[in-house]
């Protein structure tokens, strides 16, 4: 061959190598799908109830009138609540006008468990119904040295007045009555009391 016919044939050669590399088969990648996250759905706030009032005892409400077995709870010693069992009944032995059966009870009560302090208060109740100052005054003392609910210390110091009264001293009397409306506004003993000294020392109006 001629040297221009090598180089024709080197050409097409070349080309031919060019044209098989174009029409060979070529892999297809395939795109790789991200999964996305589906949307969540935002809560809502939920609305809650507000919780209703729980029904609250009247502030002016004497609870020394009611019995004494609503003093024992879960938390109270078997003692004490025999020692105010007891007093509950000496208490409607002071109410019917006896007061013999009432001491034996509050005695009792007093000896199993001193340091309860409502049978203390209607033991000097009942010395007082005797005509015996100087044995109330000693109960009340005793008393007002023990730890009581706030009706309960009102009640002692309004019991105090009565023993006041008593032996004639109508100034103590009152403010005794008075310190015990201090501490609990709606003591019945205090409240009356005051009212019928003032009503004794208000001067009738002269009739016309």
């Amino acid at each position: 061959m001629t040297t221009p016919s090598v180089w024709l044939v080197r050409l097409l050669v070349l080309v031919l190598a060019v044209s098989m590399l174009d029409c060979a088969p070529r892999k297809r990648t395939r795109r790789k799908t991200v999964e996305r996250p589906a949307p969540t759905a935002t809560p809502r706030p939920t609305k809650t109830r507000a919780p209703a009032p729980t029904p609250t005892r009247a502030p002016d409400r004497d609870t020394t009138r009611e019995p004494l077995t609503r003093l024992i709870t879960e938390n109270t010693s078997p003692r004490d609540a025999g020692a105010l069992k007891l007093a509950e009944r000496a208490r409607e032995e002071l109410d019917g006008g006896t007061t013999e059966k009432a001491f034996e009870l509050l005695d009792t009560a007093i000896k199993n468990a001193p340091s309860v302090q409502p049978p203390y208060v209607l033991r000097a109740r009942a010395y007082l119904a005797e005509g015996a100052t100087a044995q109330a005054r000693a109960d009340l003392d005793k008393a007002a040295a023990l730890p009581a609910p706030t009706p309960w210390v009102a009640e002692a110091a309004a019991v105090r007045g009565a023993m006041f009264e008593l032996e004639g001293n109508r100034a103590e009397a009152l403010a005794a009555y008075r310190r015990a409306l201090r501490i609990f506004p709606g003591n019945v003993t205090a409240r009356d009391a005051i009212k019928r000294l003032t009503a004794a020392s208000t001067p009738a109006s002269p009739s016309p």
